[in-house]
């Protein structure tokens, strides 16, 4: 009887706390159609607007900063009613949400990129507003869904930080192909209509790879067995009562402002302060696909060794290390190096966010019987989905009060240091201020270890 018991308990073990690898490919194809895109937007809109339309960079951060204060109000929304959505069966309940957000993320994509200079800078202003807010909701709808189930299809720390990896991997071979297009057409003097077909082909691809990526998930119905939902105000209570999420929201906002706008600012970088040409950024920047790559396995390695928490300490302090090369240097070499290990600390953020995320839903649920993925995700975009548009705004208001003309083919001393200012040491600012709230993370330990451990109990009595 026991050798029978020990055996079901193992094949348990294989089939949830192991998530198959197929599954884990999924989620990366799902999530890389919406990294095409978003990369696009994220590395070229700014400098498409300012540079090819004449656009105002100030005016473009206003517009981000507007829509990310009323658009944050969404993901609460999105997050407590996806929570309470029934499962049904063959349609899941999360990929229900998957699916609604990929005309939304679509629509909003081609409403921002078919934009002339001949158009008045408000009527610009009023469709690149429309255009964002679209896509961040479906985006926030994807990602809230998406980011739910990651840790809820598993409770092994280390099966969610592989979940991320692989689908970096496969967000990574997508992502570097929009970055090198952004390189190669954004650093020069391309014709609008040849950008127009480029961003057209961006969007039809990511939107079909997205489609197939969800149609291939697989959501369990017994992952929501026995979930409770406690009325609105009871939930937001027991959430702002967590010290640990509120260390987290904290965190998330400095550390993943730095991470999503690396590659917005970028541009900037390498044509103003370096003055490289597109061609060559591109063909050094082959090299970031094997160190990306290299990258993902050393994060790996590390955390199975020293756990999320320490992993990610190690990572942030190289970020550290690197952002003040890129403040003190203008040589192409040394520059490519730098952005090179930004890179590695961003992919152990991307890789560790997760399962450290992973772990204070955990312990809302020990405390309280409750899971709520969702809505946690949603409360915790109110703060966070902001830091990208804040960082966006920063940047702009730095480069404009230095004296940054988006017309001018050389930009003058003021101005290039200003990007310097804007690319490194506001992201130092916010990296020391996210080590120190990591140092002082509130689950570690044997504390941590004892949540996991009445976790994984919890997880067997569901999934038997």
């Amino acid at each position: 009887m026991s050798e029978k018991k020990d055996t079901g308990l193992q094949e348990r073990d294989i089939t949830f706390h192991k998530v198959p690898f197929s599954q884990k490919a999924y989620y990366g194809i799902s999530i890389a159609g919406f990294t095409f895109i978003g990369s696009m937007i994220d590395g070229a809109m700014l400098k498409y607007y300012t540079d090819f339309l004449l656009f105002p960079a100030l005016l473009f951060g206003f517009a981000q900063l507007i829509f990310a204060i009323i658009n944050a109000i969404n993901d609460p929304i999105i997050g407590y009613y996806s929570d309470r959505t029934k499962p049904v069966e063959g349609k899941g309940k999360r990929k229900i949400w998957l699916f609604r957000s990929i005309p939304l993320v679509a629509i909003g994509y081609f409403l921002m990129i078919f934009m002339n200079p001949g158009v008045p800078h408000m009527a610009i202003f009023f469709v690149l507003f429309i255009g964002l807010s679209l896509h961040d909701t479906g985006s926030a709808t994807f990602g809230i869904n998406r980011g739910a189930l990651l840790i809820t299809i598993t409770d092994d720390d280390n099966e969610r930080a592989s979940l991320v990896t692989v689908s970096l991997v496969f967000q990574t071979i997508l992502g570097i192909f929009s970055y090198l297009l952004l390189l190669i057409f954004l650093t020069g003097t391309t014709p609008l209509p040849i950008l127009y077909i480029i961003f057209t082909i961006v969007g039809v691809l990511g939107v079909g790879v997205a489609i197939l990526g969800v149609k291939g998930i697989k959501e369990p119905l017994k992952l929501y067995r026995g979930q409770t939902f406690p009325k609105l105000k009871q939930l937001i209570k027991d959430v702002f009562k967590s010290k640990t999420f509120i260390f987290y929201i904290v965190f998330q906002f400095v550390m993943g402002a730095v991470s999503s706008t690396v590659i917005t600012f970028q541009l900037f970088y390498f044509e103003d302060v370096i003055k490289a040409t597109g061609t060559e950024v591109a063909l050094v920047s082959g090299l970031t696909l094997p160190f990306t790559f290299l990258a993902y396995y050393l994060v790996q390695v590390i955390t199975k060794k020293l756990g999320a928490r320490k992993t990610l300490l190690i990572f942030i302090t190289i970020s550290i290390i690197a952002f003040l090369g890129l403040l003190l240097t203008r040589i192409f070499v040394l520059s490519i190096i730098f952005y090179l290990i930004v890179n590695m600390g961003n992919a152990a953020f991307w890789i560790l966010s997760t399962p450290i995320f992973g772990n204070v839903i955990d312990e809302y649920e020990l405390k309280t019987g409750n899971r709520n993925e969702g809505t946690f995700m949603g409360i915790n975009a109110i703060f966070i989905t902001p830091n990208k548009q804040v960082m966006i705004f920063l940047f702009t208001l730095i480069i404009t009060f230095m004296g940054y003309n988006g017309a001018a083919e050389l930009q003058i001393e003021s101005a290039v240091l200003g990007i310097q200012l804007g690319v490194a040491l506001v992201p130092i600012i916010l990296l020391i201020i996210g080590f120190l709230i990591l140092l002082f993370f509130p689950l570690r330990g044997e504390k941590l270890a004892e949540i996991k451990k009445e976790i994984k109990k919890i997880y067997d009595k569901r999934l038997e």
